[in-house]
Protein backbone atom coordinates (compact mmCIF):
# COMPACT_ATOMS: atom_id res chain seq x y z
CA UNK A 1 0.00 0.00 0.00
CA UNK A 2 3.14 2.17 0.99
CA UNK A 3 4.69 1.86 -2.29
CA UNK A 4 1.72 2.07 -4.49
CA UNK A 5 1.08 5.62 -2.58
CA UNK A 6 4.77 6.16 -3.67
CA UNK A 7 4.30 5.39 -7.46
CA UNK A 8 1.71 7.67 -7.33
CA UNK A 9 3.41 10.88 -6.35
CA UNK A 10 6.13 10.00 -8.94
CA UNK A 11 3.16 10.37 -11.72
CA UNK A 12 2.82 13.84 -10.61
CA UNK A 13 6.26 15.03 -11.06
CA UNK A 14 6.77 13.32 -14.74
CA UNK A 15 3.77 15.47 -15.67
CA UNK A 16 5.57 18.89 -14.57
CA UNK A 17 8.85 17.51 -16.44
CA UNK A 18 7.19 17.17 -19.38
CA UNK A 19 5.31 20.03 -19.12
CA UNK A 20 8.09 22.39 -18.56
CA UNK A 21 10.23 20.82 -21.28
CA UNK A 22 7.22 21.83 -23.76
CA UNK A 23 7.21 25.24 -22.44
CA UNK A 24 10.53 25.62 -23.03
CA UNK A 25 10.35 23.91 -26.60
CA UNK A 26 7.55 26.13 -27.02
CA UNK A 27 9.43 29.02 -25.79
CA UNK A 28 12.30 28.41 -28.28
CA UNK A 29 10.05 28.35 -31.29
CA UNK A 30 8.76 31.69 -30.30
CA UNK A 31 12.09 33.43 -30.24
CA UNK A 32 12.94 31.64 -33.45
CA UNK A 33 9.84 32.36 -35.80
CA UNK A 34 9.82 36.32 -33.33
CA UNK A 35 13.60 36.28 -35.28
CA UNK A 36 12.44 35.04 -38.36
CA UNK A 37 9.69 37.72 -38.25
CA UNK A 38 12.13 40.28 -37.51
CA UNK A 39 14.83 39.40 -40.41
CA UNK A 40 11.83 39.18 -43.07
CA UNK A 41 10.80 42.12 -41.84
CA UNK A 42 14.17 43.73 -42.70
CA UNK A 43 14.77 42.41 -45.92
CA UNK A 44 11.03 43.77 -47.07
CA UNK A 45 11.97 47.07 -45.71
CA UNK A 46 15.62 46.72 -47.98
CA UNK A 47 13.90 45.35 -50.70
CA UNK A 48 11.45 48.27 -50.36
CA UNK A 49 13.95 51.08 -50.31
CA UNK A 50 16.33 49.54 -53.02
CA UNK A 51 12.62 50.00 -55.14
CA UNK A 52 12.08 53.21 -54.00
CA UNK A 53 15.60 53.77 -55.23
CA UNK A 54 15.96 51.93 -58.20
CA UNK A 55 12.81 53.67 -59.42
CA UNK A 56 14.08 57.40 -58.90
CA UNK A 57 16.98 56.74 -60.52
CA UNK A 58 14.92 55.57 -63.38
CA UNK A 59 12.55 58.66 -63.23
CA UNK A 60 16.08 60.86 -63.90
CA UNK A 61 17.30 59.17 -66.19
CA UNK A 62 13.84 59.31 -68.28
CA UNK A 63 13.69 62.93 -67.44
CA UNK A 64 17.62 63.03 -68.76
CA UNK A 65 16.94 61.15 -72.11
CA UNK A 66 14.09 63.91 -72.63
CA UNK A 67 16.23 66.59 -72.40
CA UNK A 68 18.46 65.18 -74.55
CA UNK A 69 16.11 64.32 -77.42
CA UNK A 70 15.00 67.66 -76.94
CA UNK A 71 17.96 69.54 -78.14
CA UNK A 72 21.35 67.27 -77.33
CA UNK A 73 24.19 68.53 -74.56
CA UNK A 74 24.44 71.63 -74.78
CA UNK A 75 21.04 73.04 -75.28
CA UNK A 76 22.34 77.07 -73.81
CA UNK A 77 25.12 76.98 -76.40
CA UNK A 78 27.82 78.31 -74.23
CA UNK A 79 29.83 74.97 -75.24
CA UNK A 80 29.70 73.49 -71.92
CA UNK A 81 27.64 70.09 -71.75
CA UNK A 82 24.64 70.95 -69.52
CA UNK A 83 24.16 69.54 -66.41
CA UNK A 84 28.21 67.85 -66.24
CA UNK A 85 28.86 66.04 -62.93
CA UNK A 86 31.17 68.33 -60.14
CA UNK A 87 29.82 66.33 -57.31
CA UNK A 88 27.43 67.56 -54.02
CA UNK A 89 24.69 64.05 -53.94
CA UNK A 90 22.43 63.40 -50.78
CA UNK A 91 24.19 61.34 -47.72
CA UNK A 92 22.27 59.58 -44.90
CA UNK A 93 23.31 62.10 -42.59
CA UNK A 94 22.05 64.70 -45.31
CA UNK A 95 19.26 63.19 -46.92
CA UNK A 96 17.72 66.39 -48.86
CA UNK A 97 18.99 67.57 -52.65
CA UNK A 98 22.18 69.94 -53.07
CA UNK A 99 20.97 73.45 -54.32
CA UNK A 100 22.11 73.15 -57.79
CA UNK A 101 22.49 74.65 -61.21
CA UNK A 102 23.51 74.09 -64.88
CA UNK A 103 26.11 73.75 -65.80
CA UNK A 104 28.05 73.58 -62.22
CA UNK A 105 26.44 70.24 -61.04
CA UNK A 106 24.25 67.57 -61.56
CA UNK A 107 20.43 67.78 -62.06
CA UNK A 108 18.54 67.18 -58.70
CA UNK A 109 14.97 65.88 -58.66
CA UNK A 110 12.92 65.37 -55.70
CA UNK A 111 10.20 62.66 -55.91
CA UNK A 112 7.24 62.59 -53.49
CA UNK A 113 5.34 59.42 -53.61
CA UNK A 114 3.11 57.39 -51.08
CA UNK A 115 0.99 60.53 -50.35
CA UNK A 116 2.97 62.76 -49.60
CA UNK A 117 4.85 61.14 -46.80
CA UNK A 118 7.79 59.66 -48.24
CA UNK A 119 10.25 61.33 -50.56
CA UNK A 120 13.15 60.13 -52.71
CA UNK A 121 15.38 61.88 -54.69
CA UNK A 122 17.11 61.01 -58.14
CA UNK A 123 20.07 63.04 -60.05
CA UNK A 124 21.46 62.58 -63.42
CA UNK A 125 24.59 64.16 -65.15
CA UNK A 126 25.87 64.28 -68.63
CA UNK A 127 29.38 63.17 -69.70
CA UNK A 128 30.71 63.45 -73.81
CA UNK A 129 33.89 61.86 -73.15
CA UNK A 130 34.64 58.30 -74.45
CA UNK A 131 33.51 55.62 -74.43
CA UNK A 132 30.16 57.02 -75.22
CA UNK A 133 31.46 60.35 -76.41
CA UNK A 134 34.58 61.20 -78.38
CA UNK A 135 37.66 63.36 -78.32
CA UNK A 136 36.44 65.75 -79.69
CA UNK A 137 33.69 66.57 -77.38
CA UNK A 138 30.83 66.80 -79.26
CA UNK A 139 27.88 68.01 -78.21
CA UNK A 140 25.26 65.09 -80.09
CA UNK A 141 26.69 61.89 -78.10
CA UNK A 142 27.31 60.95 -74.43
CA UNK A 143 26.67 59.22 -71.26
CA UNK A 144 23.61 59.68 -69.25
CA UNK A 145 24.61 58.67 -65.26
CA UNK A 146 21.69 58.71 -63.63
CA UNK A 147 21.15 57.80 -59.43
CA UNK A 148 18.47 57.36 -57.14
CA UNK A 149 18.23 57.25 -53.65
CA UNK A 150 15.24 55.55 -51.37
CA UNK A 151 13.16 58.20 -48.70
CA UNK A 152 16.32 57.96 -45.97
CA UNK A 153 18.73 57.40 -48.19
CA UNK A 154 20.17 54.52 -46.90
CA UNK A 155 19.96 52.61 -50.19
CA UNK A 156 21.05 54.39 -53.68
CA UNK A 157 20.54 52.96 -57.45
CA UNK A 158 23.38 53.79 -60.04
CA UNK A 159 21.83 53.38 -63.80
CA UNK A 160 23.63 54.60 -67.44
CA UNK A 161 22.82 54.21 -70.39
CA UNK A 162 24.67 56.03 -74.12
CA UNK A 163 22.73 58.45 -76.33
CA UNK A 164 23.67 59.82 -79.52
CA UNK A 165 22.56 61.29 -82.71
CA UNK A 166 21.32 59.44 -86.22
CA UNK A 167 23.74 60.45 -88.63
CA UNK A 168 21.73 61.77 -91.66
CA UNK A 169 24.42 63.89 -93.68
CA UNK A 170 26.26 61.79 -96.14
CA UNK A 171 30.29 61.61 -94.40
CA UNK A 172 28.55 63.07 -91.07
CA UNK A 173 28.99 66.72 -92.69
CA UNK A 174 26.35 69.32 -94.03
CA UNK A 175 26.45 70.44 -97.53
CA UNK A 176 30.14 71.91 -98.78
CA UNK A 177 27.98 74.87 -100.91
CA UNK A 178 25.64 77.87 -100.32
CA UNK A 179 23.72 77.40 -103.39
CA UNK A 180 23.33 73.73 -105.45
CA UNK A 181 21.09 72.93 -107.92
CA UNK A 182 19.99 70.18 -110.61
CA UNK A 183 19.25 72.55 -112.87
CA UNK A 184 19.33 76.22 -113.58
CA UNK A 185 20.11 79.21 -111.05
CA UNK A 186 17.50 82.36 -112.14
CA UNK A 187 16.19 81.71 -108.54
CA UNK A 188 19.06 84.12 -107.36
CA UNK A 189 18.17 87.12 -109.80
CA UNK A 190 18.97 89.56 -106.91
CA UNK A 191 20.94 87.36 -104.39
CA UNK A 192 24.08 88.10 -102.51
CA UNK A 193 25.36 85.10 -101.64
CA UNK A 194 28.42 85.22 -98.70
CA UNK A 195 30.41 82.54 -98.15
CA UNK A 196 33.43 82.73 -95.90
CA UNK A 197 34.21 79.03 -95.32
CA UNK A 198 35.11 77.70 -98.83
CA UNK A 199 35.85 78.49 -102.39
CA UNK A 200 32.71 78.10 -104.15
CA UNK A 201 28.88 80.07 -104.04
CA UNK A 202 26.76 77.93 -106.69
CA UNK A 203 27.11 75.01 -108.12
CA UNK A 204 24.63 74.10 -111.02
CA UNK A 205 23.68 70.84 -113.52
CA UNK A 206 22.20 73.82 -115.47
CA UNK A 207 23.47 77.41 -116.83
CA UNK A 208 22.93 80.77 -114.79
CA UNK A 209 20.19 82.57 -116.90
CA UNK A 210 19.17 85.48 -114.77
CA UNK A 211 21.23 88.02 -112.50
CA UNK A 212 19.82 91.46 -111.46
CA UNK A 213 20.82 94.63 -110.30
CA UNK A 214 21.40 93.52 -106.88
CA UNK A 215 23.36 90.04 -107.57
CA UNK A 216 26.96 89.04 -105.95
CA UNK A 217 28.96 86.48 -104.57
CA UNK A 218 31.12 87.21 -101.88
CA UNK A 219 34.13 85.16 -100.63
CA UNK A 220 36.57 85.44 -97.80
CA UNK A 221 39.68 87.80 -98.94
CA UNK A 222 42.64 86.38 -100.78
CA UNK A 223 45.15 85.50 -98.50
CA UNK A 224 43.07 84.76 -95.63
CA UNK A 225 42.46 82.01 -93.49
CA UNK A 226 38.98 80.96 -91.53
CA UNK A 227 40.71 80.81 -88.29
CA UNK A 228 41.09 84.82 -89.08
CA UNK A 229 37.85 85.24 -87.81
CA UNK A 230 35.57 84.34 -85.04
CA UNK A 231 32.28 82.90 -85.91
CA UNK A 232 30.25 85.97 -85.72
CA UNK A 233 32.76 87.59 -88.07
CA UNK A 234 32.35 84.22 -90.33
CA UNK A 235 28.46 84.24 -90.60
CA UNK A 236 28.19 87.92 -90.35
CA UNK A 237 25.25 89.20 -93.31
CA UNK A 238 27.43 92.41 -93.67
CA UNK A 239 28.37 91.57 -96.98
CA UNK A 240 31.05 94.58 -96.75
CA UNK A 241 32.67 92.61 -93.91
CA UNK A 242 35.32 90.53 -94.64
CA UNK A 243 35.10 89.72 -97.99
CA UNK A 244 35.59 90.46 -101.76
CA UNK A 245 33.36 90.85 -104.43
CA UNK A 246 33.75 88.06 -107.12
CA UNK A 247 30.58 88.13 -109.27
CA UNK A 248 27.88 89.95 -109.90
CA UNK A 249 25.73 91.99 -112.77
CA UNK A 250 28.85 93.96 -114.48
CA UNK A 251 31.55 91.80 -114.12
CA UNK A 252 29.69 88.39 -114.58
CA UNK A 253 30.56 85.24 -112.86
CA UNK A 254 33.76 84.87 -111.28
CA UNK A 255 35.90 81.28 -110.32
CA UNK A 256 33.25 80.84 -107.59
CA UNK A 257 30.23 79.75 -109.81
CA UNK A 258 30.25 75.87 -111.24
CA UNK A 259 27.20 75.83 -114.03
CA UNK A 260 26.72 73.87 -116.45
CA UNK A 261 28.18 70.44 -114.58
CA UNK A 262 27.31 67.94 -116.75
CA UNK A 263 27.80 65.35 -113.82
CA UNK A 264 25.36 67.36 -111.23
CA UNK A 265 23.01 67.08 -113.84
CA UNK A 266 22.63 63.50 -114.23
CA UNK A 267 22.05 62.87 -110.95
CA UNK A 268 18.71 60.94 -111.09
CA UNK A 269 15.32 62.13 -108.88
CA UNK A 270 12.20 60.79 -108.17
CA UNK A 271 9.47 62.00 -106.24
CA UNK A 272 7.44 58.31 -105.93
CA UNK A 273 9.84 55.72 -104.90
CA UNK A 274 12.27 57.12 -101.78
CA UNK A 275 13.99 53.88 -101.65
CA UNK A 276 16.30 52.98 -104.69
CA UNK A 277 19.27 54.85 -104.68
CA UNK A 278 19.21 54.43 -108.42
CA UNK A 279 16.23 56.64 -108.57
CA UNK A 280 17.61 59.46 -106.09
CA UNK A 281 21.51 59.90 -106.70
CA UNK A 282 21.37 63.65 -106.16
CA UNK A 283 19.38 63.05 -102.14
CA UNK A 284 22.24 60.39 -101.71
CA UNK A 285 24.72 63.27 -102.70
CA UNK A 286 24.10 64.78 -99.15
CA UNK A 287 21.88 62.63 -96.71
CA UNK A 288 23.30 59.28 -95.50
CA UNK A 289 19.90 58.01 -95.51
CA UNK A 290 16.90 57.64 -97.79
CA UNK A 291 14.38 59.67 -98.41
CA UNK A 292 11.48 57.27 -96.59
CA UNK A 293 14.21 56.83 -93.51
CA UNK A 294 14.42 60.83 -93.56
CA UNK A 295 10.66 61.07 -93.70
CA UNK A 296 10.17 58.72 -91.16
CA UNK A 297 13.23 60.58 -88.19
CA UNK A 298 10.94 63.54 -89.21
CA UNK A 299 7.71 61.97 -88.44
CA UNK A 300 8.93 59.91 -84.88
CA UNK A 301 9.99 63.56 -83.87
CA UNK A 302 6.70 65.82 -84.55
CA UNK A 303 8.20 67.66 -87.16
CA UNK A 304 6.17 65.95 -90.31
CA UNK A 305 3.70 68.85 -91.84
CA UNK A 306 1.03 69.14 -94.55
CA UNK A 307 0.50 71.34 -97.04
CA UNK A 308 -0.77 74.79 -95.35
CA UNK A 309 0.90 73.99 -92.01
CA UNK A 310 3.06 76.59 -90.63
CA UNK A 311 6.79 76.00 -89.44
CA UNK A 312 7.57 79.17 -88.20
CA UNK A 313 9.06 78.61 -84.81
CA UNK A 314 10.16 74.94 -85.79
CA UNK A 315 13.71 73.61 -85.56
CA UNK A 316 15.29 70.00 -86.27
CA UNK A 317 14.76 68.00 -88.68
CA UNK A 318 11.41 68.90 -90.43
CA UNK A 319 9.64 67.45 -93.23
CA UNK A 320 6.78 68.76 -95.26
CA UNK A 321 4.65 66.42 -97.20
CA UNK A 322 3.31 69.09 -100.30
CA UNK A 323 3.67 72.67 -101.15
CA UNK A 324 4.57 75.27 -98.84
CA UNK A 325 5.03 79.44 -98.51
CA UNK A 326 7.03 80.55 -95.68
CA UNK A 327 5.71 84.10 -94.78
CA UNK A 328 7.74 87.23 -93.99
CA UNK A 329 7.95 86.85 -90.26
CA UNK A 330 9.15 83.25 -89.86
CA UNK A 331 11.89 82.69 -88.20
CA UNK A 332 13.02 78.75 -88.82
CA UNK A 333 15.47 77.27 -86.37
CA UNK A 334 18.48 79.18 -85.04
CA UNK A 335 21.72 79.61 -84.87
CA UNK A 336 22.30 77.34 -81.82
CA UNK A 337 19.64 74.81 -83.23
CA UNK A 338 19.84 74.83 -86.99
CA UNK A 339 16.69 73.38 -89.11
CA UNK A 340 17.15 70.68 -91.62
CA UNK A 341 14.24 71.39 -94.07
CA UNK A 342 13.03 69.01 -96.34
CA UNK A 343 9.99 70.28 -98.90
CA UNK A 344 8.69 67.43 -100.97
CA UNK A 345 6.96 69.66 -103.12
CA UNK A 346 7.16 73.81 -104.32
CA UNK A 347 8.67 76.06 -102.21
CA UNK A 348 5.44 78.53 -103.49
CA UNK A 349 7.44 81.67 -101.75
CA UNK A 350 10.26 82.37 -99.96
CA UNK A 351 9.37 85.09 -98.78
CA UNK A 352 11.46 87.91 -96.11
CA UNK A 353 12.27 84.62 -93.25
CA UNK A 354 15.00 83.93 -91.53
CA UNK A 355 16.00 80.86 -91.74
CA UNK A 356 18.90 78.64 -90.31
CA UNK A 357 20.23 75.64 -91.29
CA UNK A 358 19.63 73.60 -94.54
CA UNK A 359 16.67 73.88 -96.89
CA UNK A 360 16.37 71.10 -99.17
CA UNK A 361 13.40 71.40 -101.96
CA UNK A 362 12.18 68.84 -104.03
CA UNK A 363 10.07 70.87 -106.37
CA UNK A 364 10.40 74.52 -108.16
CA UNK A 365 11.78 77.77 -105.53
CA UNK A 366 10.64 80.95 -105.84
CA UNK A 367 11.84 84.01 -103.52
CA UNK A 368 10.24 86.76 -102.74
CA UNK A 369 10.90 89.74 -100.38
CA UNK A 370 14.26 89.90 -98.78
CA UNK A 371 14.79 86.47 -96.75
CA UNK A 372 18.18 85.67 -94.89
CA UNK A 373 19.70 82.02 -95.32
CA UNK A 374 22.40 81.14 -93.03
CA UNK A 375 23.32 77.65 -94.12
CA UNK A 376 22.57 76.11 -97.63
CA UNK A 377 19.60 75.98 -100.12
CA UNK A 378 19.72 72.55 -102.56
CA UNK A 379 16.95 72.63 -105.42
CA UNK A 380 16.24 69.30 -106.67
CA UNK A 381 13.74 69.58 -109.44
CA UNK A 382 15.20 69.20 -112.84
CA UNK A 383 13.34 72.71 -113.80
CA UNK A 384 15.09 75.86 -113.60
CA UNK A 385 13.33 78.02 -110.29
CA UNK A 386 12.78 81.20 -110.06
CA UNK A 387 12.48 84.60 -108.19
CA UNK A 388 12.88 88.38 -108.15
CA UNK A 389 13.44 88.94 -104.08
CA UNK A 390 16.63 89.78 -102.81
CA UNK A 391 17.71 86.70 -100.99
CA UNK A 392 20.41 87.11 -98.81
CA UNK A 393 22.45 83.59 -98.06
CA UNK A 394 25.10 83.39 -95.83
CA UNK A 395 26.97 79.91 -96.25
CA UNK A 396 27.66 78.19 -92.86
CA UNK A 397 28.65 74.83 -93.26
CA UNK A 398 26.65 73.52 -89.75
CA UNK A 399 29.12 70.56 -89.29
CA UNK A 400 32.61 70.51 -91.71
CA UNK A 401 35.71 68.59 -90.63
CA UNK A 402 37.48 70.33 -92.28
CA UNK A 403 37.19 73.65 -91.20
CA UNK A 404 37.15 72.04 -88.01
CA UNK A 405 33.37 73.00 -87.34
CA UNK A 406 31.46 69.96 -85.21
CA UNK A 407 28.20 69.12 -86.65
CA UNK A 408 25.31 70.63 -83.89
CA UNK A 409 22.06 68.22 -82.63
CA UNK A 410 19.54 68.52 -85.20
CA UNK A 411 16.05 67.54 -82.97
CA UNK A 412 14.56 64.39 -83.97
CA UNK A 413 17.50 62.38 -84.47
CA UNK A 414 18.29 61.68 -81.37
CA UNK A 415 18.65 57.89 -80.22
CA UNK A 416 19.27 55.54 -77.08
CA UNK A 417 22.26 53.22 -78.03
CA UNK A 418 21.42 50.05 -78.01
CA UNK A 419 23.55 47.50 -75.84
CA UNK A 420 25.02 50.24 -73.83
CA UNK A 421 21.97 50.33 -70.78
CA UNK A 422 23.79 49.23 -67.45
CA UNK A 423 22.59 48.75 -63.79
CA UNK A 424 25.28 48.54 -61.07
Amino acid sequence: MRMYKAMNKQRGAASLVVAIMLLIGMTIVVFSSTKTVLMETKITADNYRIVQATTAAQAGMDQAVAYFMAGGLDQDADGLVDYGNLGGEPSVASCTAPVTTQNTTAFNNTLVVAAGNQVTLSQFYFDNTPPCGDVSGSMTKGLIVAKGWSDDCTAVRTISQCVGAVRIFNGGDSPKQPFIAKAGVGVFGNAKIINRYSNISIWSGGPDTVHGASYGTYLRPSGSEIGDYSTEELDSEDEDLNTQIVSNKAVGNGIDVITDDATLASKTTDTSDYTDPAKNQFFDMFFAQNKADIKALAESGGNLFSTGDSIDGKTGLIWVDGNVSINGTDVIGSMSSPAVLIIDGNLDKLNGATIYGIVYVMGTVEVAGNPVLTGSLIAENPAASTGAGTLTLVFKPWGDEDSGVSMPFINGTGAIISGSWKDW
